[in-house]
């Protein structure tokens, strides 16, 4: 049996094997092959050596530097369902520290590739991504009528990437990764809890940033601001729409006892738009316009959440202090465009943008009920993979534009009934929740951490479980409490920094 973490032993001259060194290979890359899964065949496989792989741009889970990899590309097949799925996994030739990372994708595509993998190979992680057959420009109107691809991308691909990458990394070092560990935001945090509900063996440890588990929900409800604008005879224009935003931040900016510009919890805010009727606002460019009642009116539905013509509660809608630009405006959320015309309607490239409520509605349990199961990704029963010792984090923006924090707090309850309470339920599954931060980053608020995957690996392995999360960007930072508990200004200090507030 291995080591496990802080253990170390030696063989002959070779130094430490312990994790955090440095892991040889034992087999030459070129001479890799790899074993399909059950279920799949192999189409075809190539294992190259790549040196100074880079990856040009913002990432979030740790440092993209220059990495020396065998990149080892595999296609798979299915039966006679004609998909060529893509995984891509990408072994450190040097430096490997003993774990595996499975990275998602965001929208309607599977994986993000050199995105994650060049940071995840970085940190010493061997790493995987995959395309699920599909393609990564999210054109769902090529793949929505194949049952293949559609289980590929909601719940398949990834796992058999995870096997084939620990079987793989297992091949290369001469020994099985110690830890696994997940790391996706959105569609990557959806995936994410589909593999600690579907394959609890998968993972140790599981980062779900705002996960998109509500899929059958929110892909439809976040069409509900657009219904809203169609009611009446003109859309209310962005320039008011944030007027009206920003007045709710001053409104409900002091409930955390400082003037800084956010809501640390915009359930505590009960700002109604009716306040502002009769404000003026300056909207393209010098013309100023008022705040009027249907305004206001519009404003406050969005918020209060999809409902149908009775008034009874579908979905969350967006919290104050969010930008209502990606879902208010015309043509709205493409995503939800793409699930409502292809999915739903089965037409493709169908113009929904004229959408009603009482279309709307019709649409939301149309979708629950055909696709709830399968894309739902909300069970909230996690204890199979409570058993086995898993760990899962999340991190939500409270001014997440494209899917609700509401929505994870909904599951986060659900949860907590099942396991027994709060306590039963931070033994495996913490929740922080981020003022000002919008969808998997952006916002006015703190930015998320480079590395997320940093205070997962502490509480997998060292048994820390974190009680907060140091977010930092434009100019202030906070220690992001694990929900329920929130932040309040201590009384003293500079409001922008993270040593001012503190959790209650």
């Amino acid at each position: 049996m291995l080591p496990r973490l802080g253990v170390c032993v030696a063989f002959g001259s070779l130094v430490q094997t312990c994790l955090g060194s440095s892991i040889p290979r034992i087999t030459p890359c070129s001479s890799l092959t790899v074993t399909p899964p059950d279920g799949a065949s192999l189409i075809n496989a190539t294992a190259t050596e790549r040196y100074n792989v880079t990856y040009d741009g913002p990432t979030y889970n740790g440092v993209a530097g220059s990495v020396d990899i065998c990149d080892v590309e595999v296609y798979l097949t299915h039966g006679d369902a004609g998909d060529a799925v893509r995984f891509a996994i990408y072994l450190p030739l040097n430096g490997w520290n003993g774990r595996w990372q499975g990275t998602g994708g965001g929208g309607f595509a599977a994986g993000g590739f050199d995105f994650e993998l060049v940071p995840a190979v970085t940190s010493g992680y061997s790493a995987g991504a995959t395309d699920a057959g599909v393609n990564l420009a999210g054109d769902t109107d090529v793949w929505y009528n194949s049952t293949q691809l559609v289980e590929n991308f909601v719940y398949l691909s990834f796992h058999e990437m995870t096997v084939i990458g620990k079987d793989l990394s297992e091949k290369f070092y001469g020994r099985k990764p110690e830890y696994s560990y997940w790391f996706g935001c959105s569609t990557g945090g959806r995936q994410g809890m589909s593999e600690a509900q579907r394959f609890p063996e998968d993972y140790d440890g599981i980062f779900a940033g705002a996960p998109a588990i509500n899929w059958d929900k929110i892909t439809v409800a976040d069409y509900w601001p657009i219904a809203v604008q169609n009611q009446g005879d003109e859309p209310v224009p962005l320039c008011k729409l944030s007027a009206i935003g920003n007045a709710s931040i001053d409104t409900c900016d002091l409930l955390d006892g400082a003037v800084d510009g956010l809501i640390s919890n915009p359930l505590k805010c009960e700002f109604d738009a009716k306040s502002v009727v009769g404000m003026e606002v300056q909207c393209d460019g010098n013309v100023t316009t008022t705040i009027t009642e249907r305004d206001a009116l519009v404003w406050n539905k969005i918020r209060n959440g999809f409902r149908d013509e009775k008034g009874n509660f579908l979905w969350y809608g967006l919290e104050p202090g969010t930008n209502y630009q990606n879902q208010a405006v015309q043509p709205g959320f493409l995503i939800s465009r793409q699930w409502i015309a292809d999915f739903l309607l089965r037409s493709p490239g169908l113009d929904v943008s004229d959408i009603k409520q009482d279309q709307l509605v019709d649409l939301f349990h149309q979708s629950v009920s055909e696709f709830g199961d399968l894309w739902g990704t909300d069970n909230p029963d996690l204890s199979a993979y409570r058993a086995r010792g898993g760990k899962i984090l999340t991190w939500h923006g409270w001014a997440d534009d494209l899917i609700s924090p509401l929505g994870t707090l909904d599951y986060w309850q659900r949860v907590k009934n099942l396991a027994g309470g709060e306590k039963e339920t931070d033994e495996f599954y913490r929740v922080f929740m981020a003022p000002g931060l919008g969808h998997c980053g952006g916002g006015p608020g703190p930015q998320i951490p480079i590395d997320n995957l940093a205070p997962l690996v502490e509480w997998v392995e060292k048994g820390k479980a974190p009680e907060t999360i140091l977010f930092s960007g434009n100019g202030q930072s906070r220690n992001i409490c694990k929900f329920p508990k929130e932040l309040e200004y201590s009384g003293s200090g500079n409001v922008s920094d993270a040593s001012s507030w503190e959790c209650v």
